[in-house]
């Protein structure tokens, strides 16, 4: 006798086990940002909610007395943990009588549990499904009946868009009726037929990433003598003198209390990349000057005999996308007016607006989504009165990490738009 009672025992076992697998990242950003796509993987990222339709084949069991047919399914799911999204399900599927005309048509509705185990694999789920439902007009002695269907399988997402993936599933389906009259022979005395079934369709997300929350500075106290003067950010330079009164811990200061510039760009020395930039010139956030300019040079960087970096490259930290697009957000373009400004000041340099992305997703997603956001960093400053022409957009994709994928945080770095002046 077939029976889906080890399979309950298999599905609850997994259902405990593979969460704890998953790590935090297990359903993170795929293709994208970056790539994408999530629940239940990486395309999905932090979108909750999700609809999918899918068509369906059904391998069905030779004791059903019938053959194999075609159907569909529409699952509503959301994202519950990292690794795992739960959703409900329904399916129809109609199977033509194997000798004989008409069909039997079964119905069902249930739940499934969509798990990422594999944070090297974010895309690949392990899908469990629990479902009641019903058989109409099906060959044999007993015709109409109730069943319970268990389902295990393995199932993929492929982003296609930044809207819509590709949904592929597997199962392996018993099918647990409990009339031993059902089917073309009874003779079997079987109370399940196993199927096979597998599902082809498209998830659609619903609602819009949520950016994360920023979080708070830690304020920093430091306890002074009774009889020393108030000094509030512990910089050295009392209350009464400071003129920068919450200068950041640790950071550099002058007799006002002010963090240090010593080129008076404007841009303090503990975050100035060229802390020698010439007088009077117009710099970038990160305090360079696109021409005449010293750059410190960045760990493996080639020097010249100045100790200069070679390559005049920047990074213009903060210029972001909204998630899995080419979007740019409103920091961004505020960023963005800023090298505006600064581009405007060297009429003469041609520059190359470079796009890079961390390394979740597929090479060519990355590469055409480091393509087009490029072009949109292009499109913003050319609407602030840069010349179109002395900017060459070029995507990178994944190909040039400046830290490790292995981390969020790394993740984060690596995906950046630089921007390098050309000889």
């Amino acid at each position: 006798m077939k029976s889906g009672l080890g399979l309950l025992v298999l599905v609850s076992s997994l259902a405990v086990a593979v969460p704890a697998l998953a790590q935090d990242e297990g359903f993170e950003e795929a293709g994208a940002e970056d790539s994408g796509a999530a629940a239940p993987a990486g395309a999905l990222s932090s979108r909750s909610w999700y609809v999918s339709p899918m068509a369906s084949y059904t391998m069905a069991d030779k004791e059903r007395g019938t053959d194999d047919g075609f159907g569909g399914v529409i699952g509503i799911g959301k994202k519950v943990t990292d690794g795992m999204a739960l959703e409900l399900t329904g399916f129809y599927t109609q199977l033509d009588a194997e000798d004989g005309d008409g069909s039997a048509k079964l119905t069902g509705a249930g739940v499934s549990a969509l798990i990422s185990p594999f944070n090297s694999l974010p895309n690949l789920y392990t899908v469990l499904s629990l479902a009641t439902g019903s058989t109409k007009d099906a060959p044999g002695l007993i015709t109409d009946y109730r069943e319970t269907f268990f389902d295990i399988g393995l199932g993929y997402l492929l982003p296609i868009s930044q809207r819509i993936l590709l949904r592929a599933e597997a199962r392996y389906r018993t099918d647990e009726h409990d009339r031993k009259e059902a089917g073309d022979d009874p003779s079997t005395q079987d109370k399940a037929f196993t199927d096979g079934v597998i599902n082809l369709g498209l998830l659609f997300p619903l609602g819009t990433v949520a950016a994360p929350a920023p979080e708070a500075p830690a304020e920093v106290v430091e306890a002074a003598p009774v009889e020393a003067p108030v000094d509030t950010d512990g910089d050295g330079v009392a209350d009464a003198s400071d003129t920068c009164p919450d200068t950041p811990a640790g950071t550099a200061v002058g007799p006002d209390g002010c963090p240090l510039d010593s080129d008076g760009d404007g841009v303090p020395d503990a975050i100035d990349e060229c802390p020698k930039s010439p007088p009077g010139s117009k710099v970038l956030a990160n305090g360079c000057a696109l021409q005449g300019d010293c750059r410190t040079p960045r760990a493996g960087e080639q020097v010249d005999e100045n100790g200069c970096a070679v390559e005049q490259k920047f990074i213009l930290k903060g210029v972001k996308f909204e998630f899995d697009s080419d979007r740019l957000t409103p920091e961004a373009m505020e960023i963005l007016n800023e090298v505006a400004g600064t581009l405007q000041a060297y009429p003469d340099v041609k520059v190359e607006l470079q796009g890079h992305t961390d390394s979740l997703g597929s090479d060519a997603y990355n590469q055409g989504l480091s393509e087009r956001r490029a072009i949109a960093v292009k499109t913003y400053l050319s609407g602030r009165e840069v010349a179109a022409d002395r900017m060459t957009p070029a995507g990178y994709g994944e190909s040039q990490p400046i830290d490790s994928n292995d981390t969020e945080e790394g993740r984060e770095n690596n995906r950046r738009v630089e921007l390098k002046v050309l000889e």
